[in-house]
């Protein structure tokens, strides 16, 4: 299901959050009454919405990119030394470039977060009493399951799944397409 009006919201926060128009804290403050129901990008997996099966699937992914631009234990905006790089402004362009799209995400979901956030109690003494390999071993089994997903489609291009897809989408930018709308 794609969700264009929250799809809209979070372009215009993203947008507002690289650029450095606005801090980390007014970008989660801003999603959290927009997009996400009132939870934190970073949390946005526990909530009833990210479960429900006519929730947009790019929502999810999207907050946890997101939450990994800045550094959430400061009030900071993305300029001078905490600025994206290039590279990243690529990536935020074609995720936004995909949520102006009408295209449904077709990604498997796959967790980012460190194995190490969601132990339980017999995992941490396991890896204490092993010194520390159990947790390399569940850090190692991550990173291939992550190899083998970027397979799953055309990983250069995420969020988008095919590298038609994306060709096609670029025809129809939403921004300085050339084209003047006029309005009403």
């Amino acid at each position: 299901m794609v969700d264009k009006e929250r799809r809209k919201k979070l372009v215009l926060h993203l947008r507002h959050l690289s650029v450095g128009l606005i801090s980390n804290d007014e970008f989660e403050e801003a999603v959290m009454n927009d997009v996400s129901d009132g939870w934190l990008p970073e949390q946005y997996h526990r909530s009833k919405l990210s479960k429900r099966e006519n929730d947009d699937p790019i929502i999810k992914p999207m907050l946890e990119l997101c939450w990994g631009l800045y550094d959430d234990t400061r009030n900071h905006k993305l300029i001078k030394s905490d600025a994206l790089r290039k590279d990243s402004f690529k990536i935020i362009a074609r995720c936004i470039l995909f949520l102006h799209s009408d295209k449904e995400y077709r990604w498997p979901y796959f967790n980012t977060n460190n194995p190490l956030l969601q132990f339980s109690l017999s995992d941490l003494i396991l890896s204490v009493l092993t010194l520390g390999h159990h947790y390399r071993n569940k850090r190692e089994e991550q990173i291939i399951s992550y190899y083998e997903w970027q397979k799953s489609g055309d990983y250069d291009v995420w969020p988008f799944f095919k590298i038609s897809d994306y060709q096609d989408q670029l025809t129809k930018q939403p921004f300085l397409s050339g084209k003047k709308k006029t309005s009403i």
